[in-house]
């Protein structure tokens, strides 16, 4: 199978998609609605404003200050910053975002700031490195610095003290920068000493340390990695785009995803949710947030954990929204170990909307630091990426303080021993982060004797207890007496991070496996999550049952300690000697169901043996059975089929109306091992679709569970070539009052079974006008299945007088053969159809996709004076703005447009399918780009939402939305937003097309009156 990975997963973009209005406080609440419209625009109408200028129209809580901290032109594009030992600010910019430039063109650059006078802006600025391209994440290290420039990960050292990057090496990489806003950014150093990231959404890197132990990752991820370079660790799987990261006094790691939410606590090893990513039966990580800020441009996070501001704003992230020009500001309470958010009034708004805040940093001195993108474009694929507007020269970091207020910065590169080991117990965390920093890179093992008298000081502050235990294990150096005696600290952040510290340990002793185990009693819900997540890493077979009894106690709102404990069960389990403990123990009714349901995400010959024992043994919730019936034909070895097959029939027995479920959950489970239908289940199939055949529905108005009855019937005809069903299935053709999906299902079941005889019934039903005009287009689509010469004759005569999204269907079915191409020219010729067709966007790919020369000729000459189709649609789109008129429409017709077309992919208030990306706050969009996005939806794609086209080895070819693979199938989506899955083994061919999934033909079957109805709806969601 050849497939062609270069574009190939899901991506978006850092900066898009829902835009927000939230009034921004109270003082401004009624200036906040006559806001709103100037943030609708993807290209800012309004003109470039001077810093200061830009200054005078941020809106902030009273008392609070910002100034001008460094602009254009000692700054150009900030994006990521830091601070160094020193104070300083480092920043990465970057004028070719967001096109890379060619290998060895790079110009962008990192910068040192730093203010020398005091006066709160930058007056030595200094360019540590200018040749870097589209650099992002940074972070200072002793003598340099360590960040990310295309493509890889670099430790840039200054060896001369010019603060002058003179020496750069390679630490990891490459990674995939196909997508140049989803990239590894917002770098900083935790408590264990390691490096940790984020990786950006849609491209899918593999990369190692000097150690060759690689790691994998697939668009939004976060991982660590030694400052030598020597090994990486992925630390969550999932969401979209993460760009934020910032820590609390308890070690938990925030971090911001752009596509959904602005605040996640982070679970080490966390599966969190992603497009296209199947749920787990235990579920995905769990979210700390149960509402959003109607945006999806969402860059930056900070917890303020400093004393420079009033305690009302302390303790509170604070977030940038680079669509709506905003820093939106949130708390939390902790319900036991689980953290849930409160939104708070916005903290800055900005009256100017070319303010892009990508990134937030609180500086040494207690202030806030905000980089500022200045922009009139933002949008990665809204808008093109060559787009001559977007400006490459302006920047600014802005400075906030409160009533002027903030801290002398201190230098702690010049701190002697004594200070940084006081510095460590500051009340401030970053801080005590910076001097632990310092102390263990500038005086290393000379400082451990000092340190360990710390440790053992009865008088230690718990703050200082904490940094001093970290830097010496950092050293190698922290006796275990010593930390276990931290972890029965009654200061709950000393535990805490004790278990942190001890989970970073290669391996464990007996008695360290002791102190945890006994703690999974503890009655400190952060203790009991911080020793799970320890076994977590490191499973035992002593511990596996305590998390099992652990887990039957845990409150409903613990949620971030009940995922915990599944993933630390699943990870035991994963272990074969732990396994084999586990399912030969004796456990009750509850403990057994929740051992079944890790069991069931998992892949090994003992899961198939025990559910199915479970599923014989136990009455179970019908939607768990069904799950668990797939992980069984995933797993069980094939030498127990039998008992398989014995069980499928007690379940045709007891559930007939829905046994044809459990079918196809079996029929999956065989798919992702790459296992060929055994015979006997193909019987059972095909015995159940006979079953559902012979009793149909005697109305054709369909219940949800009718109609998947018929769609698995009819499937399962085709597949199968059930020649004794082709009447029941020929009768679902011609009902045209039965449902489309049902009666496109029939008709591909006939074109597989019989077409030469049943062509011309299918053929008939698309020259019918009294069909919809969906209904006759997937009837072509049924068709085309059959590759031969009599159905291109019938399905050229179906362009005759044919409505143009029917014609359309019908020649982009023609221009995937040689043979069709050349019938669709002569077609035109004939004036059967318009030329304009061959310049629909489906109809050209195909037919230019492996074209004869003298085919080429005739497409040129018969297309040589037509109006472009980007002309065309601009045209269009201009005309239906001109013409929208809210008072002739109604969002109830609106609604229902979107709900029969728009629905099936997108959701809007959690309701909806997660094909294409949710809606909720696009009617911040304003009407031009709403209007463009319906009626020209290959203006500017996305990488996430392209089609593949794929060419398969029966000579069939497929077009979907690629989805993820499991095991052996590759999982597609189509125009209607169901998936659909194709065996490796079957593909020829997989290349990306041109082209998104959504519906290129809204222009031509939306009546104006449907437009309006449409827009009027859409605009609403804010």
């Amino acid at each position: 199978m050849k497939i062609n990975y270069k574009a190939l997963l899901y991506p978006l973009l850092l900066l898009l998609i829902n835009l927000s209005c939230q009034k921004p406080s109270k003082e401004i609440s009624n200036e906040g609605e006559a806001l709103a419209d100037i943030y609708a625009e993807h290209v800012r109408t309004s003109t470039w404003k001077s810093p200061e200028e830009e200054r005078l129209g941020f809106i902030l809580p009273p008392g609070f200050e910002v100034t001008l901290f460094a602009s254009e032109p000692d700054i150009t594009k900030p994006i990521n910053m830091a601070f160094d030992e020193k104070g300083r600010l480092w920043v990465t910019q970057s004028s070719e975002y967001p096109i890379a430039a060619g290998q060895g063109e790079g110009k962008d650059r990192i910068t040192i700031l730093e203010d020398t006078n005091g006066d709160g802006k930058a007056d030595k600025i200094q360019d540590f490195a200018n040749d870097l391209n589209i650099p992002i994440g940074i972070i200072p290290i002793k003598g340099g610095a360590i960040a990310y420039s295309i493509p890889h990960v670099y430790k840039f050292l200054d060896k001369d003290g010019d603060d002058v990057a003179d020496y750069r090496e390679i630490l990891f990489g490459p990674f995939e920068h196909k997508d140049t806003h989803g990239m590894v950014n917002n770098l900083f150093r935790g408590f264990d000493g390691w490096i940790h990231a984020s990786h950006g959404f849609s491209n899918i890197s593999k990369v190692s340390g000097s150690d060759k132990d690689s790691i994998t990752m697939v668009s939004g991820n976060t991982f660590r990695f030694r400052m030598d370079g020597s090994r990486a660790e992925k630390t969550t799987d999932g969401r979209i785009n993460p760009f934020g990261s910032d820590y609390d006094d308890m070690g938990y790691h925030y971090s911001a995803d752009c596509h959904t939410l602005p605040i996640y606590q982070l679970i080490w090893g966390g599966n969190y949710s992603q497009w296209g990513k199947k749920e787990p039966n235990m579920g995905f990580a769990p979210t700390m947030m149960d509402y959003g800020l109607n945006s999806t441009a969402l860059s930056g996070l900070v917890y303020y954990t400093d004393n420079q501001y009033p305690e009302e704003y302390q303790n509170s992230f604070y977030s940038g929204d680079v669509v709506t020009c905003r820093i939106s500001r949130n708390t939390m309470e902790f319900h036991g170990s689980t953290p849930k958010a409160k939104r708070q009034e916005d903290f800055l708004v900005s009256k100017d909307p070319w303010f892009r805040p990508v990134d937030i940093k609180i500086g040494p001195d207690g202030a806030m630091y905000v980089a500022d993108f200045y922009n009139r474009i933002i949008g990665h694929y809204e808008v093109p990426l060559d787009h001559p507007g977007r400006d490459r020269i302006s920047g600014r970091i802005w400075k906030i303080t409160y009533k002027g207020q903030q801290r002398p910065i201190t230098d702690w590169s010049k701190a002697s021993e004594k200070e940084l080991i006081q510095g460590m117990g500051d009340g401030v965390l970053h801080i005590r982060m910076t001097a632990t920093d310092e102390i263990v890179d500038r005086f290393g093992e000379k400082a451990i004797p000092e340190l360990l008298n710390v440790l053992q000081n009865a008088n230690t502050s718990p703050e200082q207890l904490i940094q001093v235990q970290w830097a010496l294990f950092r050293m190698n150096a922290l006796p275990w007496d010593n930390l276990k005696k931290g972890l029965k600290q009654s200061d709950t952040r000393v535990r805490v991070h004790s278990y942190k510290l001890l989970s970073n340990y290669p391996q464990l002793t007996d008695d360290q496996y002791a102190v945890v185990i006994h703690d999974l009693e503890d009655s400190n819900p952060h203790v009991q999550r911080a020793a799970t997540e320890l076994l977590s890493r490191h499973p035992n077979q002593n511990s596996y049952r305590k998390l099992v009894e652990l887990h039957t106690k845990i409150p409903d709102h613990d949620t971030h300690l009940a995922y915990t404990v599944l993933m630390a069960l699943s990870n035991h389990l994963k272990k074969k000697e732990i396994i084999q403990l586990a399912l030969n123990d004796n456990w009750n009714a509850g403990e057994k169901e929740l051992i079944a349901l890790v069991l069931s995400d998992l892949q090994a010959p003992e899961v198939g043996d025990f559910l199915l024992a479970y599923l014989n043994s136990t009455h179970i919730q019908k939607e768990k059975s069904i799950a668990y019936s797939e992980s069984v034909a995933r797993n069980i070895p094939l030498t127990k089929l039998d008992q398989l097959d014995v069980w499928t029939k007690e379940i045709s027995g007891a559930n007939p109306a829905e046994a044809h479920l459990w079918a196809n959950a079996i029929e999956q489970g065989f798919n992702q091992r790459g296992l060929s239908t055994p015979e006997n289940f193909k019987k059972w199939y095909a015995s159940l679709a006979t079953g559902i055949m012979d009793d149909q529905p005697k109305s054709t108005v369909l219940s949800d569970g009718e109609k998947t009855r018929l769609l698995y019937a009819t499937e399962v005809s085709g597949k199968y070539r059930l020649a004794k069903l082709a009447t029941p299935l020929s009768s679902i053709v011609i009902k045209t009052d039965m449902d489309e999906d049902v009666r496109a299902s029939a008709a591909r079941a006939l074109m597989q079974i019989d077409p030469q005889n049943y062509g011309s019934l299918i053929a008939d039903r698309i020259y019918d006008s009294s069909e919809e005009s969906s209904m006759r287009r997937k009837f072509t689509t049924a068709l085309g299945i059959w590759d031969s010469g009599t159905a291109r004759k019938l399905l050229v005569e179906g362009l005759k007088n044919a409505p143009t999204e029917l014609q359309e269907s019908i020649a982009t079915v023609l221009a995937k053969s040689p043979e069709g191409k050349s019938q669709l020219i002569e077609s035109i010729k004939k004036g059967d159809a318009p030329a304009r067709i061959l310049k629909a966007r489906t109809v050209e790919e195909s037919f230019m996709a492996n074209i004869k020369p003298d085919q080429r000729i005739a497409f040129e000459e018969l297309t040589a004076n037509l109006i472009p189709v980007s002309e065309e649609r601009e045209n269009l789109i201009q005309l239906r703005l001109a013409e929208f008129d809210p008072g002739k429409s109604t969002a109830t017709i609106g609604g229902k447009v979107y709900e029969k077309n728009c629905s099936i992919c997108h959701q809007v208030d959690g309701k909806g399918g997660l094909i294409g990306p949710q809606l909720d706050g696009v009617g911040n969009w304003g009407k031009t780009a709403l209007a463009t996005k319906i009626l020209d939806p290959n203006r500017n794609i996305s990488e996430n939402f392209r089609n593949y086209n794929l060419s398969l080895k029966n000579g069939q070819s497929l077009t979907g939305l690629y989805r993820r693979e499991e095991g052996q199938m590759i999982v597609l989506a189509n125009q209607t937003g169901e998936e659909f899955k194709v065996s490796r083994t079957d593909i020829l061919e997989m290349t990306a097309s041109k082209f998104t999934l959504m519906p290129d033909n809204f222009h031509s079957v939306l009546s104006k009156e449907e437009f309006d109805g449409l827009m009027i709806y859409l605009l609403n969601l804010k």
